[in-house]
């Protein structure tokens, strides 16, 4: 019957991409606190960004039952592969992520959709694009955010990227124990360019140090 369930799912795939379940019976969101307005895991209603890792929280709502241990699985494991309860979309495309219980009774579905990345741009913690440069004072500290587009669309998901600045005296690039983020401290009076470079593409901002 398992597999009668996911044969029934392929025609499907156009439907898009929802964070509900197709049955209603259960729900797929990001990992993140509730008050990260800013963490691009939380809900996959936009494609995943190809490259990218997609970290689901999973919870069923079915009718006169208590939660069952859940598991996911990809209809299409070369476009969106499952590892470890993690998305990892691996190619361009769509897939059906089946959601099941232990025994492999599938108790819901959702479309996700792959798309590559066109181009980054930068954004504060709290959301707000970066769009010029930036001034801090020494000492203090400002939070990055590269967001991940495909064309006009803002892409789901985090993959690792590569951070520096010019001049490590003035500003110093901290993890926060987020893989696609990080935390900036002025260290000292100057000027230097922050570059980062997730996807195979980059985005700068200038940044100058006051006193």
């Amino acid at each position: 019957m398992r597999h009668l369930l996911l044969f029934s799912l392929v025609p499907a795939l156009a439907a898009g991409c929802a964070m509900g379940g197709a049955m209603r019976q259960a729900t797929l969101v990001g990992q993140c606190a509730a008050d990260d307005v800013a963490c691009s895991r939380r809900h996959p209603q936009a494609p995943i960004a190809l490259g990218t890792r997609f970290h689901p929280d999973v919870a069923a709502e079915v009718a006169g039952t208590t939660t069952p241990t859940l598991r996911l699985e990809s209809a299409a494991p070369e476009i969106l592969a499952v590892e470890d309860g993690v998305l990892v979309a691996r190619q361009p495309g769509a897939s059906a992520v089946l959601i099941s219980t232990d025994d492999g009774s599938v108790i819901d579905f959702v479309h996700v959709w792959v798309a590559p990345v066109t181009r980054v741009t930068l954004a504060r913690r709290d959301g707000d694009r970066i769009g010029g440069a930036i001034g801090l004072a020494v000492g203090e500290d400002i939070t990055i955010v590269p967001t991940l587009w495909n064309g006009a669309q803002r892409l789901s998901g985090d993959g690792d990227a590569t951070w520096a600045v010019t001049s490590d005296t003035t500003v110093s690039v901290l993890r926060d124990g987020s893989s696609d983020r990080r935390r900036l401290r002025a260290r000292a009076p100057g000027k230097t360019t922050l570059t980062v470079a997730p996807a195979g593409l980059t985005a700068s901002v200038d940044i100058e140090v006051v006193p």
